[in-house]
Formats: C-alpha cells, structure tokens, sequence
C-alpha cells in the first residue's frame, strides 16, 4: 500500500489488523512495530505517533482478539453450552497465536488496564449470560455462585483448548470426539453443579 493512500486515524486499525494476520503463521515474540509499519506502507516512525511502545500495541492486538472471540461466541449464543464451548475451542484452534497472546498474562485483570480488562470481561460475558440462565432455571440465583460457576467452566474449556491446540495428546482423527465428549462432560459438570445443596 502506498504511503500516501493511508488516513493518519485509520492507522491503528491498519496495524492491528496486519498483526492479525502475522499472528496467523507467527508467535507473539515476533509482532513488532516497525516490521508491521512496512507491511501497511508507512514509514517506521509512524506508528509511534499512536503507540508509545510495543506493549502498547500488544494491549491494542489483544484487545482486538477479544473483540473477535466475544463476536465467535455472541454468534452461537444462546443457543446451548456446546456450541459456546465449541466456539471458544474452535477461535483458539483458527487463531492459536492470538488466543496465547491474549491469555499470555494477568494484564487483563490488572485494573490499571482499563480497556483491555473491559475487552476480557465483554469476552467472557457470553459464558458468563448461559451460566446464569442455566442456573436461574435451576433456581439458583446467588450472583456469586453463578460467577464461580462460570469460572469453572470456562477454566475447563480454556484447559480445553490449550491441549487441543498444542496438540499435546496426538488425538489426530479422534480430536473432534474428544471434544464432544469433553463438552459433555463440562456440561454435565455444570448441571451437576447447580443441583448441589
């Protein structure tokens, strides 16, 4: 893309966007700014007019992951647990790269961060709505039970993921089996859960 084709408030997104993609076929060790700048076709000081440093950038990427998760998951629900389960595995299986990006640490807890903990909570918050609706139809109400609730199934799923991205049990064919029964046992998990005293 040619320097002078790019609008100067446009190029934040550009950049994130190109480090979507690079993310693809790389690890997060590799994102940086000025390689990024001479995919978009702009100078490598440019950047540097909207991100004071690579952190910076990385907050921005991450965020946008979780703005992409969070449309994955707002697109099956409410469907059931399955297919919300199916897709937080499934983002992480099409953008393994960015889902470690994004889970890498704790800076999305760290309320010094505020918008990209804002970006984690909207991500997680389509688990968090069927947790909560499964459990008023079990007559469970509690805002703290249900909370804990859906951070034990999303524990379970993130875990999930993880193995299944990193291949680490060599499932081969029988990967998408072990999935759905890995999902049926999360939900049976679940319902077992809120019929406890």
């Amino acid at each position: 893309m040619a320097k002078a084709r790019y609008h100067h408030g446009d190029l934040p997104r550009m950049l994130v966007e190109a480090a979507i993609v690079h993310l693809k076929d790389h690890d997060a060790s590799t994102l940086g700014l000025r390689p990024l700048a001479k995919v978009v076709g702009v100078s490598e000081a440019a950047p540097y007019h909207h991100f004071t440093d690579r952190r910076a950038f990385e907050h921005a990427v991450m965020i946008e992951g979780y703005a992409l998760l969070r449309a994955r998951c707002l697109a099956v629900a409410p469907q059931s647990l399955r297919d919300l389960l199916d897709a937080y595995v499934g983002f992480a299986v099409e953008h393994p790269n960015l889902f470690r990006l994004i889970h890498r640490s704790g800076e999305a807890r760290d309320p010094a961060n505020a918008a990209l903990a804002a970006a984690s909570e909207a991500a997680f918050a389509p688990l968090l709505a069927e947790v909560r609706r499964r459990a008023q139809m079990a007559g469970v109400c509690e805002a703290d039970r249900i909370g804990f609730l859906a951070l034990m199934v999303w524990t379970q799923v993130h875990g999930l993921a993880e193995v299944v991205i990193s291949d680490f049990l060599r499932l081969g064919a029988d990967g998408a089996s072990f999935r759905e029964r890995a999902y049926a046992y999360i939900e049976a998990g679940l319902r077992t859960a809120l019929t406890a005293d």
